[in-house]
């Protein structure tokens, strides 16, 4: 195999010539071009990390619960409400409060903490507006502890680091992108055998893992499959950028 810097800011071809043999890294922030260059890279027959199967499914959230519901792995207690479908059944079954999130988008964006019927028909009808079909359909879960969860980031099926991160006083969000406290982790067994398990699942060689936990144990809450990972160096000072590229100039030298 061999490196190759795929500008994706230019137009590319079906196939792009000079793609074939080639092993390359997808870091596109947006996850539709994420999904639409690993398309490219391996219609042309290269190799692109992550794959296309596992950045399809781990930019939506209820494919990537569905995914490890079948892998026997531990989510939070999840309820689809599809666009358009009535809801107030399934829903009561959670009880207040929970917590309410469109299948695709990251940093938090549209996360709601619903506490009442009312604002969970502001909620509904605020999202039925909306023109992209994916952001009218509801993920409702109960919450597990709220403001804080773990951030693992696993590199060839193996852990490379994890920190914990604290939502900002007057959120309860923990996401870093919105000012999340975060320092660094020691994983317990079952936290890092989780992590691992759950990027496995997804088929990504490259994961950035979020777990929640309530007393009754850990729950893989997310598979991030293009993560970030500025705020997990700082926070334990592992350089997972160069583990990262270690491990595609591996998979080339290979």
């Amino acid at each position: 195999m061999k490196p190759f810097i795929l500008n994706s800011s230019k137009p590319l071809l079906i196939p792009e010539p000079g793609l074939e043999g080639a092993v390359v890294l997808v870091r596109n922030i947006s996850a539709y071009n994420s999904i639409y260059v690993a398309a490219v890279v391996e219609a042309s027959k290269g190799t692109a990390v992550n794959s296309l199967k596992s950045l399809v499914v781990g930019h939506d959230k209820i494919l990537s619960y569905a995914t490890l519901a079948r892998a026997g792995l531990k989510i939070p207690r999840t309820i689809v409400a599809l666009d358009g479908a009535s809801h107030e059944d399934e829903v009561l079954k959670l009880n207040y409060p929970y917590i309410d999130k469109p299948p695709v988008g990251s940093w938090g964006r549209l996360v709601s903490l619903v506490k009442s019927p009312e604002a969970l028909e502001q909620v509904f009808s605020h999202r039925r507006l909306m023109g992209v079909p994916q952001l009218r359909v509801h993920v409702l879960q109960k919450p597990a502890k709220l403001g804080y969860d773990i951030r693992c980031l696993v590199v060839g099926g193996e852990l490379a680091a994890c920190m914990e991160r604290i939502a900002p006083q007057g959120d309860w969000r923990s996401n870093a992108a919105l000012g999340g406290l975060t320092r660094a982790y020691k994983p317990t067994g079952d936290v890092e055998e989780l992590s691992v398990k759950a990027s496995l699942a997804v088929g990504a060689r490259i994961a950035g893992v979020d777990i929640v936990c309530d007393e009754e144990g850990y729950y893989v809450n997310e598979v991030n499959v293009v993560p970030e990972f500025k705020a997990l160096i700082k926070a334990t000072g592992v350089r997972v950028d160069k583990l990262i590229v270690d491990h595609v100039i591996a998979d080339i030298r290979g």
